[in-house]
């Protein structure tokens, strides 16, 4: 686990705000499924649920495990690919 400093912070709130935004994102998403039984609706959420847990895992896994920058951006990226695969399914799966 690394110290918390200044630069530390500058780096954690942003992440934290697009965690905020990306779980406002897959909630109406979901709930959009839910209200129309749209399965391509169902793969957006997972999908965009994917890409803010890119985010936060990369965070986590640099700011919390110690982990090297570098893996720590590897992850979240792989993570994050994940997501917008998923999505590009969503929109070219279900014509």
């Amino acid at each position: 686990m690394i110290e918390f400093t200044v630069d530390v912070w500058l780096a954690t709130i942003p992440k934290l705000f697009a965690l905020v935004l990306g779980a406002f994102i897959v909630y109406l998403a979901y709930r959009g499924y839910r209200r129309n039984r749209s399965e391509p609706l169902r793969y957006v959420a997972l999908g965009f649920s994917l890409i803010t847990a890119g985010t936060v895992v990369e965070g986590l896994f640099y700011v919390v495990f110690g982990e090297a920058l570098l893996a720590a951006i590897a992850t979240g990226t792989m993570v994050t690919s994940l997501g917008f695969a998923v999505i590009i399914y969503s929109i070219y799966a279900f014509k």
